[in-house]
């Protein structure tokens, strides 16, 4: 089965030091179609330090996926992990950055996909 697309956002956003903040989230239905995976395409970069883009799913403390670099221009990442765990109903996909130091992070590509 091919991934469907269930989100996209290409509306830079950035967040400054250490403090992990929420940039961007979708929600998504898994009702009629039980999914099972997720895929997650975004760019990220920083001014300086190791910059930390992370997903989670609904209130969860621990990510579901960390994509992480030290380049200072605009970079495509793309991962996928299972989402067969979840309950039928609403969920929602959360985005957050942080910084391993006292400098900016970036996203600005989002594309979420599920299969």
């Amino acid at each position: 089965m091919p991934f469907a697309i269930v989100a996209f956002d290409d509306t830079q956003k950035s967040v400054t030091g250490t403090t992990e903040t929420e940039i961007k989230y979708t929600r998504f239905a898994n009702t009629v179609i039980k999914w099972t995976q997720m895929m997650i395409v975004a760019t990220l970069w920083v001014s300086g330090g190791t910059g930390y883009l992370k997903i989670y799913i609904d209130s969860e403390t621990s990510p579901r996926l960390q994509f992480s670099t030290t380049l200072t221009s605009e970079t495509r990442f793309q991962d996928t992990f299972s989402i067969g765990d979840l309950s039928a109903g609403i969920h929602t996909v959360r985005v957050k950055l942080v910084n391993s130091g006292s400098y900016v992070t970036y996203n600005k590509l989002l594309e979420v996909y599920v299969r």
